[in-house]
């Protein structure tokens, strides 16, 4: 529980320091020491030491939207970007579709927003991403959801080739059309409807079937972080060892832990980077398990997928197969060092 606590702080005060940007950069009217006093915070909310729990910062936006700022969470939600996901941002790089990236939101929002229930569906022209907003939570309903909708548009747009997500197919929402719905279309590019019985995002079902793209500023920035806490030693390390764990991290689709594909990112022949591999005393084999290894244990401190899921995104076609790897590697299960982890 003390791990599940110390993420939803980090996550809070990210989502506060967005806000303030939102409101001196645009709302420059607002008093940012008045509006924490109208929401019962006696200190100042925006600074990054202010422990303050998730609640705290729903209570702003509440705030704001009845008063002065209607539209702030899709104002907010607009600077989503897929670096704020941290290993959740790097696993969706990491999988080899749209579809199986997408599937990973339901587990950030189990982890972090406990009140919405999220999943993927598909029919014969869309994927529809649908969001529900449980009984405790709403009282933030309205601001749950479009806090959803376009933080996780803008992680479509971060995923796909750029220019190729500009419009979504359609969006559906529960609740009646705000002042500011014009905005919605605006940012999403489809039209929305309003007072339908499900929150839902649908993009053409094609997309789902696209390879996600690892280029770019957000990409680059969730790869290096990645590749400093795997490799936080060697990260920066000429050997021949550490460069190859960092291209396994750096380009996971197009290596895909197999050494004909791997060898070209090193200028290297696979003969080439066989013999070299040798030489420092180890195969590409094992230096792919040591990087799986660890990509495992990261996943299972900091996100909620289960054991299969992370077999699956490790590219363990049976999670049998992973479990054995695991277990002896680590002398332990999957689920025992996730529960070391979390005490």
């Amino acid at each position: 529980m003390k791990k599940h606590r110390q993420d939803e702080q980090s996550l809070t005060r990210h989502l506060l320091a967005v806000l303030d940007r939102v409101l001196r950069e645009e709302c420059s009217q607002i008093d940012r020491l008045a509006l924490g006093h109208w929401c019962g915070l006696n200190q100042p909310w925006w600074l990054p030491d202010a422990d303050l729990p998730l609640e705290a910062y729903f209570m702003l936006l509440r705030q704001l939207h009845l008063n002065d700022v209607p539209n702030i969470a899709l104002r907010v939600a607009s600077r989503s970007q897929l670096s704020d996901l941290g290993v959740f941002g790097y696993a969706m790089l990491a999988s080899p579709t749209l579809e199986q990236s997408l599937r990973l939101i339901s587990h950030f929002g189990e982890a972090f927003q406990p009140y919405e229930r999220i999943w993927l569906e598909t029919n014969d022209d869309y994927g529809l991403l649908r969001c529900e907003i449980l009984p405790e939570g709403r009282e933030f309903h309205q601001l749950r959801v479009e806090s959803w909708l376009i933080g996780t548009w803008r992680v479509i747009q971060g995923l796909l080739p750029e220019g190729l997500a500009a419009c979504a197919s359609y969006a559906t929402m529960d609740f009646g059309a705000p002042t500011y719905h014009w905005q919605y279309q605006q940012i999403l590019g489809c039209h929305v409807d309003f007072e339908k019985n499900q929150c839902c995002l649908a993009i053409p079902r094609q997309w789902l079937y696209i390879p996600v793209r690892n280029a770019g500023q957000q990409a680059s920035i969730l790869l290096n972080d990645q590749v400093r806490r795997i490799l936080p030693q060697d990260s920066r390390s000429g050997d021949i060892v550490s460069r190859v764990k960092r291209m396994l991290l750096e380009h996971p689709n197009e290596c895909a832990f197999q050494l004909e594909a791997t060898a070209p990112f090193l200028s290297l022949s696979p003969r080439t980077l066989r013999r070299h591999l040798a030489s420092a005393g180890t195969s590409f084999r094992r230096v792919c398990l040591e990087v799986r290894m660890e990509l495992a244990k990261d996943y299972l401190t900091n996100t909620q997928l289960t054991v299969q899921e992370i077999a699956y995104q490790l590219g363990y076609s049976q999670p049998n197969n992973f479990y054995r790897a695991f277990k002896g590697y680590f002398e332990k299960t999957p689920e025992a060092l996730r529960l070391e982890r979390i005490d």
